[in-house]
């Protein structure tokens, strides 16, 4: 009986303790502040290397990196499904299509051919913990050390944080090798005997871009897909869903303001800003869904005044507020670093919207120089809510970046009425 006891005492504690880190490895707001003070806090002392070589060979700071991301951190949408997308996708002219020789000395039709074997980079100092292949091509993973930690709900520490880089070309694997047989000194070891134990500095090269090879609708794009982790293992995909963050944080923010007014200086650091045109404003009805279009132009004026433009993803949150009668009748927040407004227990969940609340609904396809969302506010939300449409209302939107809550003044707010019925 004594023992029994101890066993279920040991099990409780065991639970407890499991609960309670579970929960402590949240993003809420207060530890996604700490995870983005650490890495400004480290990128000021350690610039960031652009993880993708340029069009023309060789390295490229990250806002000539940006100019050719065409798929970012958060919803995208194809024709036949919606997906979340973790990461930052990069290569040139993602549209074109053209043959590449393979490693097997086949030749395959891909699109974005000029990206195929651009060298990719390490994005800072990280070390290398793996490098095989995955469901979607080869991927390399690298652990970096901050000198400042990040801190959870619960006030632990964290100095580690995981950058992804997928669908490398197998040649990858083969110039790992060949650096693990220089390192080591040894005509046998592969790049199995780097992992673990050798650590990359930021711009050194780690991989090829290649494409996946499993892709089995169409022709699959070759493209370096990088995304940024924290708190856990990135390989599980649980983790992947929970504990991803935009890329960009990796980087200096850029300057909120009109970007087409702005002449980056000597930092190089473009502008950015919500736009919200009043004329896609469909505000909801009883029976109709609400919507409008948010947009972010970002870019810079060069010295002769030619207008650059560069992609900048940086949405990260909106939140929504009801008023009737007065009063307010309900907020609901969507973010997606902390995951508010989103179900992560699967991909196909993380990746479907619940429809019956306020939703991000992206456009068809890859994203152009202007990023643009659009937002839904469901009739069906305000039914829910017990909204009044005999009594007059309206509506409070504010959109946020990924810098909210860390820099001032980056995000938008506006508000429309609701007609009386």
């Amino acid at each position: 009986m004594k023992n029994q006891r101890l066993f279920f005492i040991l099990m409780f504690t065991f639970c407890t303790c499991a609960v309670t880190n579970l929960q402590a490895q949240e993003i809420d707001a207060e530890s996604h502040h700490s995870v983005v003070a650490a890495l400004q806090s480290h990128v000021k002392k350690h610039p960031s290397t652009f993880p993708l070589e340029s069009l023309d060979g060789g390295a490229q700071d990250f806002a000539e990196g940006l100019q050719n991301v065409y798929f970012g951190y958060g919803e995208r949408r194809y024709t036949t499904r919606t997906d979340f997308h973790p990461a930052m996708d990069a290569g040139y002219f993602p549209r074109e299509t053209g043959e590449v020789m393979t490693a097997y000395e086949k030749t395959r039709e891909v699109r974005a051919p000029k990206s195929y074997l651009k060298r990719i980079y390490a994005i800072q100092k990280g070390l290398l913990v793996s490098a095989e292949m995955k469901s979607t091509g080869y991927k390399i993973i690298l652990k970096h050390t901050l000198e400042q930690p990040y801190y959870d709900r619960e006030g632990r520490a964290y100095h580690e944080y995981w950058t992804c880089y997928r669908h490398v070309d197998v040649r990858s694997l083969v110039y790992l090798g060949l650096l693990a047989r220089k390192i080591l000194g040894d005509d046998k070891a592969t790049h199995a005997d780097l992992v673990g134990k050798h650590t990359f500095e930021a711009g050194d090269l780690i991989a090829f871009v290649g494409f996946d090879p499993n892709f089995k609708t169409g022709l699959p794009r070759s493209h370096l897909d990088f995304s940024l982790h924290f708190f856990a293992d990135p390989d599980k995909g649980t983790n992947i869903r929970k504990y991803a963050l935009n890329p960009l944080l990796l980087f200096p923010p850029f300057q909120y303001a009109d970007p087409r007014a702005h002449q980056p200086g000597e930092n190089g650091v473009p502008a950015y800003q919500f736009v919200m045109d009043p004329q896609s404003i469909v505000p909801p009805t009883r029976r109709k869904n609400g919507r409008f279009q948010i947009e972010i132009p970002a870019g810079g004026l060069a010295a002769d005044g030619t207008y650059t433009p560069t992609r900048y993803f940086a949405l990260n949150a909106m939140q929504v507020s009801v008023f009737n009668d007065g009063r307010e009748l309900a907020t609901y927040s969507i973010d997606r670093h902390q995951k508010l407004g989103y179900d992560t227990s699967s991909y196909e969940e993380l990746d479907n919207s619940d429809e019956s609340k306020p939703y991000f609904h992206a456009p068809l396809n890859e994203q152009g120089d202007i990023y643009q969302m659009q937002a839904v506010i469901p009739a069906k939300w305000l039914k829910s809510i017990d909204y009044d449409w005999s009594k007059a209302g309206s509506v409070s939107v504010r959109v946020a970046s990924i810098w909210d809550g860390y820099l001032d003044g980056h995000f938008h707010a506006f508000e429309f009425p609701l007609k009386v019925k």
